[in-house]
């Protein structure tokens, strides 16, 4: 199969926290595709084994959300030197590189759709997200002084003052839905996707359980993880299992936690949702 060449787009994943997992999914997003630079920016993390293609940055730890909204915004743009960069985290990568279209380099920033958001304001997530080297620019406009979370501050708080003052372009509703996916299930193939939850999607049962596996204990307190839980009850339960009990260890046992405990219990006995479909 032809890969896919993008000498004008750096891959870039920040990630202080679960550094292999980042690796990986750089290494997924890169399976097909020829990027001019991939870089890793992590802390005191050194791989057990070369990773070919993928340069690895230290930077200083990053404890909180707000510190990697800072970090995206105003220290990363220094180290893209190509004409876009492709911004992914642990839990989204690049999965058909078939779906690129070169029409995404038209726009300053591309991202998936947020459902909750009038159309004009719809684009998008930053967590698999393209974005241009002028938007990067804007984007350390100083009058952006509510930084977090980032794609919030660039795609709704100051959208307007990046179209009017900086000439950013942000991707139509219609080619983000093909760029990539988050809280909205795609219609159709999609270049990348993003959200803890949407890996039973793209991961088999054994990479996801060593995924989780791997996965710090602050994960396990987020909202996230209990989406993740959701999402695995009738396909892997077992696996579902394994995250709602690691969260109530962690004090994260209320109500709707217990509620898929059990759910990904009887799921268990009843067997996965793809089990029962062949047995019929």
């Amino acid at each position: 199969m032809t890969r896919l060449a993008l000498p004008q787009v750096t891959l870039v994943a920040v990630d202080t926290q679960a550094p292999l997992l980042a690796t990986q999914a750089l290494l997924r997003s890169m399976a097909g595709i020829d990027f001019a630079r991939a870089i890793l920016f992590t802390h005191a993390w050194t791989p057990r084994r070369p990773l070919p293609g993928i340069e690895v940055v230290d930077i200083d730890a990053i404890t909180s959300s707000a510190e990697y909204s800072h970090f995206i915004l105003r220290l990363m743009p220094g180290w893209v030197r190509t004409s876009h960069v492709l911004i992914t985290k642990w839990d989204g990568f690049v999965v058909e590189p078939w779906a690129w279209t070169n029409t995404f380099l038209a726009y300053d920033y591309v991202g998936a759709p947020w459902p909750d958001q009038p159309e004009h304001r719809a684009v998008g997530n930053g967590g698999f997200s393209l974005r241009s080297r002028r938007l990067l620019a804007a984007g350390m406009d100083l009058r952006i002084d509510d930084e977090h979370p980032e794609d919030v501050a660039l795609c709704r708080t100051y959208r307007t003052l990046l179209e009017r003052e900086h000439g950013v372009s942000f991707a139509p509703l219609a080619l983000a839905r093909r760029f990539a996916y988050e809280n909205d299930a795609s219609a159709g193939p999609t270049f990348g996707f993003h959200g803890a939850y949407n890996l039973p999607r793209v991961l088999d049962e054994p990479t996801l359980a060593t995924w989780i596996d791997i996965l710090p204990d602050e994960f396990f307190k987020t909202r996230d993880a209990r989406r993740l839980a959701r999402a695995l009850v009738a396909r892997m339960p077992v696996l579902a299992k394994r995250v709602l009990e690691r969260r109530m260890r962690l004090g994260r046992d209320e109500p709707g936690t217990r509620l898929l405990d059990a759910a990904a219990s009887v799921m268990g006995l009843l067997g996965p949702r793809s089990d029962r479909a062949r047995a019929a």
